[in-house]
């Protein structure tokens, strides 16, 4: 600034100014030609440098963490799909095995109930052939009977006629009785003989029903299918059948936690259905697959959330330098 008489308007700078001050502030080699350089311009550009570079770092890790994020949450999913579909296959296991063991129970009831038919048919049996015999010995009398009164020459014994007329009757029907004799053996022998195709179709097993505990047919925990077996006797039938799916199927193993083969989803680990499916070993490691990824979901998630936070504290800060560099440029103050 000049005054009226065009002299200079300002005071000397003192020779002991601490010249420090501006070498701190300003480049000694001023951009460009023009002469009202701005100190503060040099170091807000030297600083937008670093903070660029630094915002640049900052979007590429977040980059990379998003990306690792999105992996690892992909593949945790699909595992808990595989979790689903292997428990839905344990449902169902366990529907069966509720299904076979209910087909046992009755299976063993009817077994139970054939093996009494035999029984109660054998005793009437002996009953039938205890009437039959006393058919026989009463045939015997009649004979007798008429023996006596063809021999006897009572005008008062007329065939057809009082008292032998009952007694005509009696042997009818006593002869009538004695008739069914065969079919009456026949059927029982057709029933013992369905009754045990009953019994050895259901089971093989010796009709003993007094064993170490009786066999209950009525009990509310009937377990069939576990019953003691001696060693190197094997039983047949229907129910052996249904016991077998029952044992193929573990029904009566209880869900244990579950062992981990391959805690390494990099691993090879290929998929068993041995069941039953909730300590199948595959499952187990299903489920640590699935437990890794979600920890290390929520590790990496607070990584990128500090990250972002650092990113677009960056950004603020590149944006406000910029702003302030392109404001003090010398060369667009010099124009």
């Amino acid at each position: 600034m000049f005054t009226k008489d065009n002299t200079p308007n300002y005071s000397p700078i003192d020779s002991k100014w601490p010249d420090d001050v501006i070498k701190n502030c300003c480049k000694s080699n001023p951009n460009g030609d023009c002469k009202c350089d701005d100190c503060c311009y040099d170091t807000w550009t030297d600083e937008l440098k670093d903070i660029t570079t630094s915002y640049n770092l900052a979007v590429e890790t977040t980059d990379q963490l998003q990306k690792k994020v999105d992996f690892l949450t992909a593949r945790r999913d699909r595992y808990k799909t595989w979790l689903i579909e292997l428990d839905n296959l344990q449902v169902l296991a366990r529907a069966v095995c509720d299904q076979l063991k209910l087909v046992a129970i009755q299976s063993d009831r009817i077994w139970y109930n054939s093996c009494e038919a035999v029984n109660a048919i054998e005793i009437l049996y002996c009953m039938i052939i205890d009437i039959l015999m006393q058919v026989d010995d009463l045939k015997t009398v009649c004979n007798n009977i008429d023996n006596c009164i063809s021999n006897n020459n009572d005008p008062c014994l007329n065939k057809g006629q009082g008292i032998l007329k009952y007694y005509a009757d009696y042997k009818t029907k006593l002869d009538a009785v004695a008739a069914l004799r065969d079919a009456i053996i026949k059927n029982i022998i057709d029933a013992v003989a369905i009754a045990n195709l009953i019994t050895n179709g259901i089971s093989t097993k010796d009709c003993k029903c007094k064993d170490n505990p009786a066999y209950d047919p009525c009990s509310q925990t009937p377990t069939p299918c576990t019953q003691p077996t001696t060693p190197g006797l094997y039983y047949y039938g229907f129910k052996t059948i249904i016991c077998q799916w029952y044992a193929c199927f573990m029904c009566d193993t209880d869900c244990n936690k579950p062992p981990a083969n391959q805690p390494n989803p990099c691993d090879c680990d290929f998929p068993t259905f041995d069941l039953p499916i909730c300590n199948n070993s595959y499952r187990g490691s299903v489920q640590t697959w699935v437990d890794q990824d979600t920890q290390n979901v929520g590790c990496f998630t607070d990584q990128l959330n500090a990250w972002k936070t650092r990113r677009e504290g960056l950004l603020a800060c590149k944006n406000s330098l910029d702003a302030a560099s392109k404001a003090v440029n010398p060369k667009d103050r010099c124009k």
